[in-house]
């Protein structure tokens, strides 16, 4: 697809935020169940008002949710989850069906939060101002006050949002500040505060953290951007946070990281930094919370992100792309068809209604705003319009502007379909559906592989002869799963599995052993891998950090 096409369908990313989305990813399943289940209950009471019971189950689930939505702190799913099981009360408190604006504006909240919680995932932002008409649309059927526009800027225990992260942030290079001093300055604290277990620190230990806290305060003078303030205010009086946790710690580094702006300023620890610094009890802090305030989304990138909530959600885009491979097949088998002389109509007029097929399917592309795809079919169309006898350069011609159409219908679909991995296409005359069953087939095969290497673990385990024939089969699979990852552009994991493979084979040709130490330490590597694996399978991504735990476990093996 053009970049016009990808802008068009692409979702908004404005901002950043340090939701769990993992988690959010796991409950998405279970979240829309709850809500389709919601809206047939609604409407069976609407149908038959003796059906109110249904009410009351409804209205537990939604508490239920209302309680999840607020353990991972994304607090607008909370609010609207909470205001639809009050409306769902007040319709089984009157036992009443013909309150009709209530029962309409209950399925419009129930269809807008199922929305947000996919509108989340797809564009991993926070922005539950866009909640607010339909939250107090609820409370006023109650009579409760309406929520005020400025109700989600205060900080709290909720999720961080930071709005248009590029313009926060402003790079020591562009300051009149010594960089290199105020780096090393830096440095010298974060070695203290990394290292720090017990909270207490020494004298020299305290002119260092201080020396930290300085260079941050410095550049905070210097520039006015959140990003600065926020480490200012975090690394005030440091030593009364130690020891760190280990995500304020990852924080800390990051925060080191971009005193040379190494990394991108769209990344969640820079919401980390500022979630960390609006928890420190100092007068930068409460600076700051003010400062947070005002970091809201433009009025045009607002209404950019409300229309894509209120756009097609994946349903939609999975019905379209659907619908569309139908008249793509249905195009493919007429052309085979054609090819084979196999006609009921004469072979011009069998030209003619596949051109007119084409028309038809480039006016569904063009519709779609899928521009070059419809060019495409289009010049297709012309071409099979002039045939008389078309050579095998015709077909293939025809045959690539068909692939062209799939890719940008699989796209379309990848793009509203929250956790979607998009590996790098770099041939786009490649079919996306045949790579993709690539794809799924060899995470299977991977899958597989690493379950056979487990159960080869558990027969040594349960072998009292400790037999390492049971074993010797396991790096072979540990490589050939290597070899797939690196195809599924997951470089870490196959290095562990490449350096696990030939830890393993020297140990059984060394006839070392394996005690059963280190057979932990094998399966931390191997549940790591797969659990990736699985992430990438279910579009489902995954926590970066779970690596460290198979990192972890083949470094002690590697050590012992």
């Amino acid at each position: 697809m053009s970049q016009s096409e990808q802008t068009t369908f692409s979702a908004p990313t404005f901002s950043i935020t340090n939701l769990d989305l993992p988690s959010l990813h796991l409950l998405h399943d279970e979240i829309m169940a709850t809500l389709k289940d919601t809206e047939a209950h609604l409407r069976r009471f609407n149908d038959d008002h003796t059906q109110s019971l249904l009410l009351l189950d409804s209205i537990e689930v939604l508490q239920q949710l209302s309680a999840i939505f607020e353990v991972i702190a994304l607090k607008g799913g909370k609010i609207l989850s909470s205001a639809i099981a009050q409306g769902l009360q007040q319709l089984y408190n009157s036992a009443d069906n013909n309150d009709a604006a209530l029962i309409m504006d209950l399925s419009e909240a129930i269809m807008i939060l199922d929305r947000y919680v996919e509108f989340v995932l797809l564009t991993e932002m926070v922005e539950p101002t866009l909640l607010l008409p339909i939250i107090n649309k609820l409370r006023e059927h109650s009579e409760q006050e309406n929520i005020a526009a400025d109700y989600f800027t205060n900080f709290d225990s909720s999720s961080i949002s930071i709005a248009n992260p590029e313009h926060n942030f402003q790079p020591l290079t562009e300051l009149s500040v010594d960089r290199d001093l105020l780096t090393q300055a830096y440095r010298s604290g974060l070695v203290v505060a990394l290292t720090n277990k017990g909270g207490s620190v020494n004298a020299e230990e305290q002119r260092k953290l201080a020396a930290m806290s300085a260079a941050c305060a410095l550049i905070a003078a210097h520039s006015n951007r959140l990003f600065w303030q926020a480490a200012s205010a975090a690394l005030t009086d440091i030593a009364s946070a130690l020891p760190l946790s280990s995500k304020q710690k990852h924080t800390l580094i990051y925060l080191e990281q971009q005193f040379c702006s190494y990394l991108p300023v769209m990344d969640t620890r820079f919401a980390d930094l500022v979630s960390f610094a609006c928890q420190r009890d100092n007068q930068q802090a409460q600076v700051l919370r003010e400062q947070y305030k005002l970091n809201q989304l433009e009025s045009s990138q607002y209404k950019q992100s409300k229309r894509f909530l209120m756009g097609p959600n994946r349903e939609v885009a999975d019905t379209l792309k659907d619908l569309i491979q139908q008249q793509i097949n249905t195009i493919k088998d007429n052309v085979d068809s054609y090819a084979r002389g196999d006609l009921i109509n004469t072979a011009t007029m069998q030209a003619a209604q596949i051109a007119a097929d084409l028309i038809s399917l480039s006016s569904a592309f063009k519709l779609l705003c899928l521009n070059d795809a419809a060019v495409l079919l289009k010049e297709a169309a012309h071409a099979v319009a002039q045939w008389q006898t078309p050579t095998s350069d015709d077909f293939d011609h025809l045959l690539l502007a068909l692939v062209g159409a799939e890719n940008a219908t699989i796209k379309m679909a990848e793009m509203h379909t929250p956790g979607a991995i998009n590996l790098p296409l770099h041939n786009q005359n490649i079919s996306l559906h045949q790579l993709n069953s690539a794809y799924d087939i060899l995470i299977q095969e991977s899958r597989t592989a690493i379950a056979s290497a487990e159960q080869a673990i558990n027969d040594y385990l349960v072998d009292d002869s400790r037999e390492p024939l049971n074993l010797e089969n396991i790096p072979t699979m540990m490589r050939q799963v290597a070899g797939a990852m690196h195809f599924l552009h997951l470089p870490l994991p196959a290095s562990l599995f490449n350096q696990l493979a030939t830890n393993v084979e020297q140990r059984l040709a060394n006839d070392r052993g394996i005690a059963d130490d280190m057979l932990a330490h094998i399966a931390d590597t191997m549940m790591a891998v797969d659990y990736q694996l699985n992430g990438f399978e279910s579009n489902h991504p995954v926590n970066k950090r779970s690596l460290e735990i198979g990192q972890r476990g083949l470094n002690r093996l590697l050590a012992a």
